[in-house]
């Protein structure tokens, strides 16, 4: 059995890890401002050279802007996990049923927090989301509706108060709707996914977390079972 020796871990690399820390724990926030490296330093014990180290490498990451002047947090931690989510999905060429499964494990994991803590201001957000897709039905407007869509799921992500399994959704929502576009969106597929989500919102509405994630279950199993229709009628065209 071949024994390797533990990696001793650079200064730098301690300074990068703990500001890293301090990103995901709220310490410091995009747009904030780092003390000089003088004050930087002193707080973490360790020589000027290893604090310009690590800088250089967070800017690298794209976590830090620098300047003479001043160095910047550019970004937030989970924005980025976002992005090396959605980058790894897509790399991997995930299958249409792997991205649906993901989204309906974490939508009723969201929908039941949502239930429990919802307020007024965001169930009148969640209804005028709704208004727009009834009204986008009326007027036959795909793209209304599909846009009124997202950002109805979306809130309910924000809503759940967990940034992980938001930050999750936001990696494959772009995937998701640009799958569900392919769905014919005609009035009347329009106006039974609006009663859908009217449904949704209610169940929230009473605090039914029982409730809300059985709607939304039937809801993304409809639009599951829509899109695999559509796809049996596309292989049969093809096939002739």
């Amino acid at each position: 059995m071949e024994i390797k020796p533990l990696k001793k871990q650079s200064l730098s690399d301690f300074v990068v890890a703990q500001i890293k820390k301090m990103i995901i724990d709220g310490e410091l926030r995009k747009g904030d401002k780092l003390p000089g490296e003088r004050e930087l330093a002193q707080r973490f014990e360790v020589s000027r050279a290893s604090i310009r180290e690590a800088l250089k490498i967070l800017s690298l990451q794209g976590l830090l802007h620098r300047t003479n002047a001043r160095t910047v947090v550019t970004t937030d931690f989970l924005n980025i996990i976002e992005e090396t989510l959605t980058l790894k999905i897509l790399l991997e060429d995930s299958s249409y049923s792997d991205i649906i499964a993901a989204r309906l494990a974490l939508e009723k994991s969201m929908v039941i927090l949502a239930a429990k803590e919802i307020k007024k201001n965001e169930l009148e957000l969640l209804e005028k989301y709704i208004d727009l897709m009834e009204k986008a039905a009326k007027t036959e407007s795909m793209d209304d509706f599909v846009a009124s869509d997202i950002e109805f799921h979306r809130s309910i992500a924000l809503f759940s108060r967990n940034s992980v399994l938001n930050s999750l959704y936001n990696s494959i929502i772009f995937l998701l709707f640009k799958v569900q576009t392919q769905v014919a969106y005609d009035k009347g597929v329009m106006d039974e996914s609006a009663a859908y989500h009217r449904r949704i919102y209610q169940a929230l509405a009473k605090n039914d977390a029982q409730l809300a994630e059985k709607e939304m279950e039937a809801h993304l199993l409809d639009i599951d079972e829509r899109l695999n229709h559509m796809l049996i009628i596309e292989n049969l065209k093809n096939r002739n």
